[in-house]
């Protein structure tokens, strides 16, 4: 994310890393409610995201067209359309 303003002691919040096998909705409100003070700063947002993934979702990440992400919104959207298929599947053992 160009031209990202990262304001003075900011301090990246320690996430629960996704992984691309949970709900993606539900990693999507965590990270916004760790990034609530920040919440109306949309390329702070944005450009942190990447610290609440790991594995095949930074994969996913780091391969996205930036011609097609403009706004945190289009990020979400296509981060839930990439990994919705997981918001149907029954929480498995290690889950629960």
């Amino acid at each position: 994310m160009p031209d990202v303003i990262i304001p003075p002691k900011f301090k990246v919040s320690d996430f629960d890393k996704y992984k691309g096998t949970t709900c993606p909705k539900n990693h999507l409100k965590m990270y916004n409610r760790k990034m609530g003070a920040y919440s109306k700063d949309e390329k702070l947002l944005m450009h942190f995201f990447q610290e609440s993934l790991t594995g095949v979702a930074v994969t996913w990440y780091t391969n996205l067209e930036p011609s097609q992400v403009h706004s945190w919104k289009d990020l979400m959207v296509a981060f839930i359309r990439q990994y919705q298929y997981n918001s149907y599947m029954a929480p498995d053992r290690m889950q629960l």
